[in-house]
């Protein structure tokens, strides 16, 4: 898998998630889940904000950054 085109990996979070536009075929940052109950809610949230088309992933940070 190749990165996003911000990769900066934050420090208390688990997760990266990822938004993939209509338009685009690269993901792209989109914000930090500390864990993934907190995952799901942003991402049917963005979901509802982005409207249909947009995809959303998760990348799992590696364990140095998590709490």
């Amino acid at each position: 898998m190749s990165y996003p085109k911000a990769y900066q990996p934050e420090r208390g979070y688990k997760y990266q998630i990822l938004v993939k536009t209509p338009y685009d075929r690269a993901y792209e940052h989109c914000d930090y889940a500390a864990d993934r109950k907190e995952f799901k809610h942003l991402t049917n949230e963005y979901k509802l904000a982005y409207g249909a088309g947009y995809e959303f992933k998760p990348i799992l940070l590696p364990q140095k950054y998590w709490k």
